[in-house]
């Protein structure tokens, strides 16, 4: 009678076990990765909206900034010179020989930027930038605006080029800023000289 009332647990094989704790070690692994994807997608995918948006608009911003200066600089070397401008940055008279332009040029440059007056201060640095894009599109580069230009030498071809930039910058604040910008004759003074150093070098003046 022992015998026969006595109840043996089923035993299971160490398979099955293993069998059994992958299947529930997967299943929390999933409802976790669920959960997770589904807090974090309207995340990751307005990130990348948001990021596609700032890519797209640094793009357009450089396109329209290159469109401006651009516009900029046809602008202001189509503006026509009046007789007394003309006479101040010695243009009056100088064109006999492109030497002697250049430099009847720069004498009127050198006139202006020593005047009293801080609009001829502006009209100098102007005036000494066109000249810098002549110079620089007769060495052979080509571009939208002598920024543009510039971006192609190499320090080797131009040993001034940073003086160059330095100069050009001050141009650009007079053209971008008009009479939000404070030229101070100082200032002039020095883009004159940055830009006097390139033109001596390029045997320009």
């Amino acid at each position: 009678m022992s015998h026969l009332n006595s109840v043996t647990a089923p035993s299971f094989n160490s398979d099955f076990q293993e069998f059994v704790e992958v299947q529930e070690y997967s299943a929390d692994t999933s409802m976790q990765d669920y959960i997770l994807n589904s807090a974090w997608s309207p995340f990751f995918n307005f990130a990348f909206f948001v990021s596609l948006l700032i890519i797209i608009g640094i793009i357009y911003t450089k396109i329209r900034l290159s469109q401006v200066r651009a516009a900029e600089d046809k602008f202001y070397k189509e503006q026509p010179i009046s007789k007394e401008g003309r006479k101040l940055l010695g243009l009056a008279g100088n064109e006999k020989t492109a030497g002697s332009a250049h430099e009847g040029r720069w004498r009127g440059v050198m006139t202006a930027v020593s005047s009293e007056n801080p609009n001829d201060w502006r009209q100098a640095v102007m005036e000494a930038d066109i000249m810098l894009d002549d110079v620089i599109t007769s060495k052979g580069y080509i571009g939208d605006g002598v920024g543009e230009k510039m971006k192609q030498v190499q320090k080797g071809d131009i040993n001034s080029i940073d003086d160059a930039w330095e100069a050009h910058k001050v141009r650009n604040r007079i053209a971008h800023d008009g009479a939000d910008f404070d030229l101070s004759q100082r200032e002039a003074k020095r883009a004159i000289g940055l830009y006097e150093k390139v033109f001596k070098e390029l045997g320009y003046i």
